[in-house]
C-alpha cells in the first residue's frame, strides 16, 4: 500500500479533531515528555501500514527530534513567552504582539506538518521495501508501546489511558 503525499497530514487533522484526543496529546507532551507529531505517525502507521519496525522507529525518532529540537520547540517557546508576556505586562503593544504570536503560531504548525511529511518519506520508502504487515487497532497500539519504549517512557495508568483513547477514537474513524 503507497501513500498519498499529506496523507498523514489529514489524518492527524481528523484524529486531533476529535472529542478528548488533543487533550490527550498535549497531556503526552507536557507531562510524560512525547512528541505529538510521533505519536500520531504511530497511530497513523498502525492504521494504514501496519506495524513499524524498530529501524523504522529509530529513524523516525532521530529524524523528529532533530527537527523538534532546531525548529518546532524554538518556536513554540518564543510563542508561549509572549502570551505569558502578555498576560503579565503592560505592552503598548499588545495588540501588535498578539498579531505576531499569531504569525509565530502558524508558523509552528508549518513546521509541524514539515515534519510530518519528512516522517510520511520514510514510510514511503519502507513501503517500497517491504510489504505491509497487518494493519489496526493491534499494529496501532504496538506502535506506540514501542514508542513508550523507546523514550524510556513506562506505560503508567495515565499514559495508557491515553494510548486507548487514540486507539479507540482511531477505529471510529476508520470504520
Amino acid at each position: 500500500m503507497s501513500t498519498a503525499s499529506g496523507d498523514l497530514w489529514e489524518f492527524s487533522l481528523k484524529l486531533y479533531a476529535e472529542p478528548g484526543v488533543a487533550a490527550s496529546c498535549l497531556s503526552l507532551q507536557d507531562q510524560h515528555g512525547f512528541d505529538v507529531n510521533l505519536v500520531l505517525f504511530c497511530v497513523w502507521c498502525g492504521c494504514r501500514h501496519g506495524e513499524l519496525t524498530d529501524d523504522l522507529l529509530k529513524t523516525a525518532l532521530e529524524t523528529s527530534d532533530r527537527w523538534r529540537e532546531t525548529v518546532v520547540r524554538p518556536l513554540r517557546s518564543l510563542r508561549t513567552q509572549l502570551k505569558r508576556d502578555l498576560k503579565e505586562s503592560a505592552y503598548s503593544s499588545n495588540s501588535e504582539i498578539s498579531v505576531l504570536r499569531e504569525r509565530i503560531k502558524t508558523a509552528e504548525l508549518d513546521a509541524e506538518r514539515i515534519q510530518q511529511q519528512e516522517l510520511e518519506k520514510l514510510i514511503e520508502q519502507s513501503v517500497k521495501k517491504n510489504p505491509a504487515s497487518a494493519r489496526g487497532e493491534r499494529s496501532t497500539r504496538r506502535n506506540l508501546d514501542k514508542l513508550a519504549a523507546s523514550r524510556g517512557a513506562g506505560l503508567d495508568t495515565a499514559v495508557s489511558g491515553h494510548f486507548d483513547i487514540l486507539v479507540k477514537l482511531n477505529r471510529r474513524l476508520v470504520n
